[in-house]
């Protein structure tokens, strides 16, 4: 399998994954009042950003070479 395919196929199961954590913890969170429960809820939030990010830097390294970029964009 491409690599390439590969991380995205991760990066695509990392969102999904983080956002369903994001709304249950969130959810427990307020019901419970727990501030921890929360925090921890927030934190699923970033990572959602962080995978978000792989799933772009991805796309964009996967780029085909151009006339700027002799070698591609694998180093992106």
């Amino acid at each position: 399998m491409d690599r390439y395919k590969t991380t995205k196929i991760a990066g695509i199961f990392g969102i999904i994954g983080n956002v369903f954590l994001l709304v249950i913890k969130g959810f427990v969170g307020f019901i419970s009042n727990s501030q921890a429960m929360i925090a921890d809820s927030v934190n699923s939030a970033s990572d959602i950003f962080a995978s978000l990010m792989t799933f772009i830097g991805n796309k964009i390294a996967s780029k085909p070479e151009d006339e700027d970029h002799n070698f591609g964009h694998r180093k992106i």
